[in-house]
């Protein structure tokens, strides 16, 4: 995980991330916030999938993380309660309460957790575009607080049929503030011409996302089970923003003054509905199923200039933008064992999708209209043999698809001030992947070499709109090839030292062009270093130092990354027969995990810099009380993670 939150396996994006084989239903920001406070206590396994079966929808070329949390069966009533603090700039707080409760055939069970504190991140970046020499330094406040909670029920009729069903509400609500400084300088003189101040204050900031879950599961037999899932969550977003932006002559004079507002609203609906079924055949297992979803998204964006307390709207730059999906998918999984050692794996899956967005502008000007329908095959293969007992190899092919997040398909322009924007793009296509890879295991060792291709290759880049502004926007700029070598190493170094290494290589090459001038043909080596130290101290405390180290790297498109970072230390120790623990953590000790980038093309240099407030000191007091159970359930509503 670098230092702006992106999962990877190998250095590759695009990873989905999944709890007991069930959809986190959150976005990027809060699945890396839950998984930093999942104690690894709580963990039992986490399955790396680099080439996901068929039964899996295709979404996720980088692969799937599923992180098996422990289950207990015993009937019964359970409680958690955690509540911690963080501290360095800011101070937060979270909660968080869990309960089970199982008897006979029937379980209830629910989550709520809530943080509540800012976070602040420091960024900026530098460049040489034209004659002039921008210097941008920006301060970040975020002060938005995240409040969620899910409830589960499940009935089992017999023991052969079970139903139950999810609620799931996640808010993310509250202001922030960013403020830029922008330094204009000649550039062969250096001499500063002006300087603009620019500031986003988000004075409502809203993202809400409600879901639900019905199922029901059948095995009325060994080896045999049919199951339906219907899935819906409704996003409820959006934000009001005043940006004010000024521009101060050396001498301290205002040359120009203006005051910007822009509102900006998101509503999405998804619903998805599946069927899954698995049967014994030839001394093998069949799986096959059917999925359907569509998505539903209106987003609305106005844009005023306020002067004298009075606001008028922008015609050009405020618009609706209207989006609608829908994938029918089908797939068939085999499996066969050949001979005592080697088993077979194959699998096939169609996604038919339909797609249209339309842009309205309320400058009368033409509606954009961008449709589409499409049919894509996903092919699965994995040829295990077992070796020995100790050792064993894997070969596996996938293909996978990439359908861009919804968010960077609103075309509406967000401001960091006058000179420098983000926009998305309605005209997106669907990345997609080829994959190859082998692995060698043999105990706590595993080696996996892999090879990935991908065309209509997307990434965000930073772009020239004018002699003085900049915007960065996704785009479909090519394809990229990935190769890339990962070695797992598990040591026992002593009765009460146990070492996790993760050492990766990796070589990309991105064939990319931002238009018919601007052809980038770039490649290069990198490497990423992870390792994992538990020790157990006097007094049954339990200690642990991680740390990770990444080189320099090829990044999305025509940027190279610098090398970065961190180091964190936690101890742990539990009471009262487990049944409390204290946990008391320093993460990013060195505060060295950063983004620190470089790019340039004809005319135009940019330096780009930031880090967070990863550096934290953090207590967490947790009290279990009683037994869990867990549903057996695992549901797939991939759609979600688009948002």
């Amino acid at each position: 995980m670098d230092g702006d939150n992106n999962i990877s396996i190998g250095g590759k994006n695009s990873v989905l991330v999944i709890l007991n084989g069930k959809q986190t239903y959150m976005q990027k920001e809060e699945l890396v916030t839950l998984l930093k406070a999942t104690p690894s206590s709580s963990v039992s396994s986490v399955e790396v999938m680099h080439t996901p079966s068929a039964q899996y929808d295709a979404e996720g070329s980088g692969g799937i993380i599923n992180i098996n949390m422990n289950k207990k069966t015993s009937e019964g009533f359970f409680l958690s309660f955690n509540n911690g603090l963080s501290y360095w700039e800011n101070l937060r707080e979270n909660t968080e309460l869990s309960f089970s409760y199982a008897r006979n055939k029937f379980s209830l069970s629910g989550n709520y957790n809530h943080a509540i504190g800012h976070y602040n991140m420091d960024y900026g970046m530098y460049r040489l575009q034209g004659d002039k020499e921008y210097y941008s330094p920006t301060e970040d406040t975020d002060k938005r607080k995240t409040i969620s909670g899910n409830l589960n029920l499940e009935y089992a009729f017999t023991e052969k049929q079970v139903v139950g069903g999810r609620l799931d509400i996640n808010t993310l609500s509250g202001p922030g503030i960013t403020s830029t400084m922008t330094e204009i300088r000649d550039v062969q003189t250096h001499i500063l011409e002006k300087t603009l101040y620019g500031s986003n204050d988000y004075y409502r900031q809203k993202g809400n996302r409600y879901g639900g879950n019905l199922y029901y599961l059948s095995t009325p037999q060994e080896n045999v089970s049919y199951s339906v899932d219907l899935n819906y969550a409704w996003f409820d977003g959006g934000s009001g923003n005043w940006q004010p932006n000024k521009y101060i002559s050396p001498d301290g004079s205002v040359l120009q003054d203006k005051l910007y507002k822009s509102i900006n609203s998101r509503n999405i609906h998804i619903y998805a509905l599946a069927y899954d079924q698995k049967h014994p055949l030839w001394n093998g297992e069949i799986k096959s199923g059917l999925k359907f979803s569509s998505v539903h998204a209106d987003n609305g964006y106005q844009f005023y200039d306020v002067k004298n307390d009075e606001e008028a709207i922008d015609k050009f730059q405020s618009n609706d933008f209207n989006y609608k999906e829908q994938i029918l998918a089908a797939y068939l999984l085999y499996t066969h064992p050949i001979g005592d050692r080697i088993s077979m794996e194959a699998g096939l899956r169609g996604e038919y999708t339909f797609s249209n967005g339309l842009l309205h502008t309320i400058n009368e000007q033409v509606d954009e209209e961008n449709k589409r329908d499409y049919f894509n095959l996903f092919p699965t293969f994995n040829l295990n043999y077992q070796i020995s007992d100790n050792h064993a190899l894997t070969l596996s092919y996938a293909s996978r698809i990439d359908r861009p997040a919804y968010q960077d398909l609103n075309p509406f322009e967000y401001l960091l001030d006058e000179l420098s924007a983000w926009k998305g793009n309605p005209f997106l296509t669907p990345q997609k992947t080829h994959r190859v890879a082998a692995t060698y295991s043999h105990n706590r060792t595993a080696l996996t070499a892999s090879y990935s291709y991908m065309k209509d290759y997307k990434a965000q880049i930073t772009d020239t709109i004018s002699v003085s502004k900049v915007i960065m926007t996704p785009r479909n700029i090519g394809k990229q090839q990935r190769a890339s070598l990962t070695l797992y190493q598990g040591l026992d170094l002593a009765r009460w030292w146990e070492m996790n290494l993760n050492l990766i290589g990796y070589y990309v090459k991105n064939d990319i062009a931002f238009d018919a001038y601007r052809k980038f043909n770039l490649d290069g080596f990198a490497g990423i270093f992870s390792i994992q130290n538990t020790i157990r101290l006097p007094w049954q405390i339990q200690m642990e130092l991680t740390g990770s180290y990444a080189t320099k790297r090829l990044g999305a498109s025509n940027e190279y990354i610098k090398p970065s970072g961190y180091v964190d230390v936690g101890f742990s120790k539990s009471f009262a027969n487990k049944r409390w623990t204290v946990n008391l953590a320093m993460s990013d000790i060195f505060w060295t995990n950063r983004w620190d980038n470089y790019s340039s093309f004809s005319g135009f240099q940019l330096w780009n810099w930031g880090k967070g407030e990863s550096r934290q000191i953090k207590l967490n007091i947790t009290y279990r009380f009683g037994k869990q159970k867990h549903s057996s359930h695992n549901n797939r509503f991939e759609e979600i993670d688009r948002l």
